[in-house]
């Protein structure tokens, strides 16, 4: 056998192993998306087959079931302040410690990097009496500190990558025309990170949203929590009867989100890692 036709032999064995691999990783999410319109007569009878007749009233259900609006309202809310927070922090402190001449700006921004290493469950417990002490438990400002904290490392990590990438004769050039730096940032530089912002934006968004141990842990009143932990309530809804298609239709109320945010920006993900990794 040539070299060509060893090639093309490995070339067919590695598109078979990636299509095995991406079965195996959408049919469970395809699988959940069809069981959420059957019925539970449905479901015992054969939980792999196509429903019957769609039920879109399982939705409905589940949303009235546990008062998923609240949920969902604190789910966006949370989320959304967060990411916020963390794409202008993680953009202006990574933008100023990459262009600074200090001697301690590379340790500065290797410290905050270092982050990434902490493990979340090791410290949790520190973190609850921290919270406590300081009246942010049970508050929506104390949950988002969590998710900016949490969120910060990989940030500027992405983003220090985008901005070592760029050259400096373009704050040069701005400098040149009368610019300051608050403006050449935000009009020049910010918006060439494009690539790099909807990156970070993207992977917070997804583990915020779908985060079950920081709301759980630091949220006790149910008018506050989020919809990863509105699915427990349904479950627990369920009491004496197992009502699964309208967990199903619950669990996709939280998984839809996260999956069109990836669908609809996937290209720019791909964009932001490998700039962010390869010049970081």
């Amino acid at each position: 056998m040539s070299k060509r036709q060893k090639g093309k032999a490995l070339g067919g064995l590695r598109d078979i192993l990636a299509g095995c691999y991406g079965l195996a990783v959408l049919f469970p999410v395809f699988w959940v998306f069809y069981t959420s319109f059957k019925t539970n007569k449905e479901f015992v009878a054969n939980p792999w087959a196509l429903p019957e007749s769609w039920q879109v009233v399982n939705y409905a259900n589940a949303w009235v079931k546990i008062d998923f609006k609240t949920y969902a309202l604190n789910s966006v809310f949370t989320t959304l302040v967060s990411v916020a927070i963390v794409v202008v922090l993680s953009s202006t402190v990574s933008y100023i410690l990459v262009r600074s001449a200090a001697w301690w700006s590379e340790a500065l921004l290797m410290l905050f990097i270092a982050g990434l290493y902490v493990p979340t469950a090791l410290i949790l417990p520190s973190e609850f009496t921290v919270f406590y002490k300081l009246h942010l438990w049970n508050t929506r400002p104390g949950l988002i500190l969590l998710y900016v904290v949490f969120s910060l490392p990989y940030s500027m990590l992405i983003m220090s990558g985008f901005f070592r990438s760029m050259p400096g004769e373009l704050e040069e050039a701005a400098a040149m025309d009368g610019s300051g730096i608050h403006n050449t940032f935000w009009k020049i530089i910010f918006p060439l990170s494009k690539n790099g912002i909807i990156t970070i934006i993207i992977f917070n968004f997804v583990w915020i949203w779908n985060d079950y141990l920081f709301a759980l842990t630091f949220l006790h009143d149910r008018n506050l929590m989020t919809l990863p932990v509105g699915i427990i309530a349904l479950m627990e809804s369920f009491k004496l009867k197992a009502d699964w298609v309208t967990l199903f239709a619950g669990l996709n109320i939280v998984m839809i989100p996260s999956l069109l945010v990836y669908l609809c920006f996937q290209k720019y993900l791909t964009k932001g890692l490998a700039t962010g990794s390869v010049k970081g």
